[in-house]
């Protein structure tokens, strides 16, 4: 499924892909699985049948609120794997956005964070997401920068000075999707996973450009992205980080 299927309630931002509807009873006459509106003040994806909660982008509150505690997120696996806080201001690219939660702990620990996403959608829910960061605190909000674009071509194209590169590619689907959360199940839904060539020119992209080191968050077992060996990893229970030490 792609953005073409979603519906686009009253108010959303312009130019947005989707059908543009005014109910969530609309919504389901036109079969559109996905709806994109205002919920409770945030922009935010539901189905359009259904009573699960909406998915938006929350930078303050549950989990990633506990994330962002200043005792906490210097021990992120994330922060170990970037060699740590930064003691002067460094520049990082995520160049998988997604719902920007591993973004912000970077901003957090002091970095400042070029964010590119390539989906219009999503990347309409972190701009509203960082909106109202701005509202609660200014300095983190200011060191989260949003790009809409392909992340290998913006990466290729950029003149500025990152530290590093951090890559979230989407992990492969699982058989069960039941087992899959449903945020990250919804994003799957809007844009597959990196095929096996772009995975290439995205890792190549990253480490040519990055001056210190590239991360690359992948499943425990999963192979190394692209079969390209990092120097080193960090794992946890689900997750490892694997990192490539520019030399």
């Amino acid at each position: 499924m792609g953005a073409d299927l979603i519906g686009l309630l009253p108010g959303v931002p312009e130019h947005l892909p989707g059908t543009p509807v005014n109910t969530l009873e609309e919504a389901r006459a036109l079969s559109l699985p996905l709806v994109l509106g205002f919920f409770d003040g945030y922009l935010a994806l539901k189905a359009s049948e259904g009573k699960e909660n909406p998915v938006s982008v929350d930078f303050s509150g549950g989990k990633q609120g506990y994330r962002l505690a200043a005792d906490r997120v210097r021990h992120e696996r994330l922060i170990k794997a970037l060699g740590g806080m930064p003691t002067e201001p460094l520049s990082v690219i995520d160049g998988t956005g997604g719902l920007g939660r591993d973004a912000l702990v970077m901003a957090q620990a002091g970095f400042h964070v070029d964010v590119i996403e390539r989906s219009p959608i999503i990347h309409a829910l972190l701009a509203d997401g960082v909106r109202r960061l701005e509202g609660e605190d200014r300095a983190l909000a200011a060191r989260l920068t949003l790009h809409c674009a392909d992340s290998a071509e913006w990466i290729q194209r950029s003149n500025k000075a990152h530290f590093a590169v951090y890559l979230d590619p989407m992990f492969p689907q699982r058989q069960k999707s039941a087992a899959i959360k449903k945020d990250l199940l919804w994003l799957q839904q809007l844009e597959k996973a990196p095929e096996e060539n772009e995975a290439h020119e995205l890792l190549n992209a990253a480490r040519d450009h990055a001056a210190k080191r590239v991360v690359v968050k992948r499943p425990v077992r999963a192979v190394a992205l692209d079969e390209q060996k990092p120097s080193y990893s960090l794992e946890g229970k689900a997750v490892r980080f694997d990192v490539y030490i520019k030399s």
